[in-house]
């Protein structure tokens, strides 16, 4: 039964966020959205007393985790593929962990956990914003010369 109502809950949070998106939140990942929404409410259910197995939220924060290293490595992709890979197993192991100490709970850990990866999450977007903020070199003026003047 659990699962059902877990696998509903999802469902009907994704279609809500999809509706969000579409007015007022475009960045937002509908899926994701219900992913982390019913994990959320799994583990406030449990901490008010519910029977909660608590391998459905561990799922699913596991999802959460690898979503969240997907959307970095993203950002990474004009690095190296060895630097982009060492920085997704460092996510995803303290993403994993982090996730672990949530559940246990661990608080000490867990907070330790969130700022690590609060640090790990800001290396690609500091990356991407320094890559597009430098300017282009001289080839690339060229080229942007070339293709303005091309048709």
């Amino acid at each position: 039964m659990l699962l059902a109502l877990t696998l509903a809950s999802m469902l009907v949070l994704t279609a809500l966020a999809w509706f969000l998106r579409r007015a007022a939140l475009p960045r937002l990942c509908p899926l994701c959205a219900g992913v982390a929404g019913t994990w959320i409410g799994l583990l406030v259910a449990h901490a008010a007393g519910a029977a909660v197995d608590l391998r459905l939220p561990a799922i699913l924060l596991g999802g959460s985790v690898v979503g969240l290293a997907g959307l970095g490595e993203r950002a990474l992709a004009a690095r190296p593929p060895l630097a982009v890979l060492a920085w997704k197993t460092a996510f995803v192991a303290t993403g994993f962990a982090t996730a672990y100490a949530l559940l246990i709970p661990l608080w000490a850990s867990f907070a330790f956990g969130m700022a690590l990866l609060a640090a790990l999450l800001t290396v690609p977007w500091l990356l991407a914003r320094r890559a597009t903020s430098e300017p282009p070199s001289d080839t690339q003026a060229s080229l942007l010369v070339q293709l303005k003047n091309c048709c």
